[in-house]
């Protein structure tokens, strides 16, 4: 096929106004896979490649999402008036392998690295703020004492010094400055607030942006529990929520102090991610006792609380059927007797419209 230059996308309104926003394509190492094509578009100010290292493949410019989820946790902690705003996340094909925030930032890197020892490497990691040299030291020593490399690093701006230390000693790093994405809606902008992918015969299927946060819309957590969540528990809910929300459906996220312990993702069922979260911590010996889980949808029946418990969970958040057309409501009531019983803590994360009533709060992401 003959070679892409440009793209052009227009969208008309049911009011006969129109937008159109202009892609200059440049080719990519590789699309999807190395036998596919790759391109990628420039559509004016947003992130630029600061080293190419051996170039930015299809999958590489995906998992740059994982800067969207360490400024949402960040966003997030200043919101719950907590001063562990730094945030680190590496992303492994579109899902967060490991993530963490801290005071600074390299102790953030450091704790987020004590989970899976094996998933980070080769990733692409992305952190809230400028990449300080102190994290820059950090890989460099790390890379020498274990060869512990990285595809991609995402930042906003970085530190004198980092760029040239780390491109020292991994030569294929590729290195993204985001310094143009300074809110919250340039990270998340779309093509005119819109989300666009394609399905089979050529059909573009649409969503609007999942731009929704804790920091930036009204909400609110239900305990339906008997036992209150202590300020901790709460917290961590907070963030296994957002890492639900990045993980891919069916999703479950195990944090405990502000660390992902350990997740899964794209499982026909939530259950067995769950499970196999939970074979994940083991392999590694990383306890998920005292941690809080959360899953992007509801949970079906007390099995998956009789997992949660084995494995250590005090705090479930999940959406439950209310304001759900989705089942009946009764099972939540067994679900929620069998927590009692263990004495754990369920929240139900909400919104609140612009009516003032309550909505559904569900955070799939499929894509």
């Amino acid at each position: 096929m003959a070679t892409p230059k440009e793209m052009k996308v227009t969208l008309k309104y049911d009011d006969g106004t129109q937008k159109e926003v202009v892609y200059k394509l440049n080719p990519l190492r590789s699309g999807d896979n190395p036998h596919q094509v790759g391109f990628v578009g420039e559509p004016g100010d947003s992130y630029a490649e600061v080293i190419e290292g051996r170039g930015m493949g299809f999958t590489n410019h995906l998992d740059l999402s994982g800067y969207s989820v360490a400024v949402e946790i960040s966003k997030t902690m200043a919101y719950l008036g907590d001063n562990r705003t730094e945030a680190v996340v590496i992303n492994k094909h579109t899902n967060p392998a490991v993530f963490a925030a801290r005071t600074k930032q390299v102790d953030a890197l450091a704790v987020s690295l004590t989970t899976d020892k094996k998933s980070p490497f080769g990733g692409v990691m992305a952190v809230s703020s400028k990449f300080t040299r102190d994290t820059a030291e950090f890989l460099v020593q790390k890379n020498k004492a274990e060869k512990f490399v990285l595809d991609v690093l995402c930042a906003p701006g970085f530190e004198p010094g980092c760029v040239d230390a780390l491109s020292e000693v991994m030569k294929n790093l590729r290195i993204i400055d985001v310094s143009a994405l300074d809110t919250w809606e340039k990270i998340n902008s779309g093509i005119f607030g819109l989300n666009m992918k394609w399905t089979i015969g050529n059909k573009p299927v649409i969503t609007g942006m999942d731009d929704v946060a804790f920091f930036n819309s009204k909400n609110g957590l239900e305990i339906l529990s008997k036992r209150k969540p202590t300020a901790v528990e709460m917290k961590d809910a907070h963030i296994a929520w957002i890492g639900a929300k990045a993980i891919q459906s069916n999703s479950f996220a195990f944090v405990k102090d502000a660390v992902l312990l350990a997740q899964c993702g794209g499982q026909t069922n939530r259950e067995d991610s769950a499970k196999f979260a939970g074979e994940r911590a083991a392999e590694f010996n990383v306890s998920l006792q005292g941690s809080a889980a959360a899953t992007d949808s509801f949970i079906f029946d007390r099995q998956a609380i009789d997992l949660l418990h084995r494995l250590g969970v005090t705090t479930v958040v999940h959406p439950t059927r209310k304001l759900l057309t989705t089942g009946s409501l009764k099972p939540d009531e067994e679900i929620t007797r069998v927590v009692d019983e263990y004495n754990m803590v369920m929240i139900r994360p909400y919104l609140i419209g612009a009516d003032g009533q309550e909505k559904a709060w569900r955070v799939f992401r499929h894509l």
